[in-house]
């Protein structure tokens, strides 16, 4: 951590999340081996595209998010309040949610998210925020690469599995220009001279924008750059339909 930063904020809590950044990344990878293997079955079976899954798009950040919900009890529990807020939503959020998703697949009774979606959609951006500015701010970049990691990884699965531009297509929608932060995040390493495998993490990271950015003009190529999605069983989807398919 910077010295001197974060004065109001648990050190101990920022630095177990740094710590924990290249075991989250070396599970990252695994599931980046994973999608190639997806996606080199889908071209070899002649498959054209594949619905979206819940479990290849949420398992892959369980980890953060787990992580968050310690995080957040961690914080509550020496009264460190800005951390619990910034916590909150990826954390125990996170969980409620994914629980409240859980139990209404499981009644098979259908939820109407769409009144909350604008709710949810600036939580989400403004979580990210908050997000990258503290950890930059302390200088804890292993977290910010792994951010976007996670994030490109779901947008490459998405490009090249369900030919959806996904987050670039959204920017298009609603000109939320922060989410080029996303792909910028992988260049950290190739910045921040005092991370931990910093050569390892940047071949990774550059490796990501270059699977990413071959997936964009791989939907591009199909015509479907701007065609929004057509599978409402995603939360991320709420803000085009009325209703989630469950």
């Amino acid at each position: 951590m910077r010295r001197g930063a974060g004065a109001n904020l648990n050190p101990a809590i920022y630095q177990f999340i740094e710590r924990s950044a290249p075991f989250i990344a070396l599970w990252l990878c695994l599931f980046s081996l994973v999608t190639a293997w997806r996606v080199a079955m889908r071209l070899r079976k002649g498959v054209e595209r594949v619905p979206d899954s819940v479990l290849f798009t949420e398992l892959p950040g369980l980890p953060i998010a787990a992580l968050q919900s310690i995080c957040f009890v961690w914080a509550l529990i020496t009264l460190d309040w800005l951390s619990a807020l910034l916590f909150l939503w990826w954390g125990p959020g996170f969980v409620a949610v994914a629980a409240i998703y859980v139990r209404a697949k499981r009644r098979g009774t259908p939820i109407d998210w769409y009144p909350y979606r604008y709710l949810i959609s600036w939580l989400c951006k403004g979580t990210y925020l908050m997000y990258a500015a503290v950890f930059a701010w302390l200088g804890m970049w292993g977290t910010l690469f792994v951010l976007s990691a996670w994030i490109i990884n779901d947008q490459i699965e998405k490009a090249f599995m369900s030919l959806d531009a996904d987050r670039l297509r959204r920017t298009f929608d609603d000109s939320w220009l922060f989410r080029m932060l996303y792909p910028a995040g992988l260049l950290v390493p190739w910045f921040a001279h005092g991370l931990p495998h910093r050569e390892l993490l940047a071949g990774y990271g550059a490796i990501l924008l270059l699977a990413w950015l071959c997936g964009i003009f791989y939907v591009k190529g199909k015509g479907l750059l701007r065609v929004r999605p057509q599978d409402p069983s995603l939360l991320r989807n709420m803000v085009y339909f009325r209703k989630l398919r469950q």
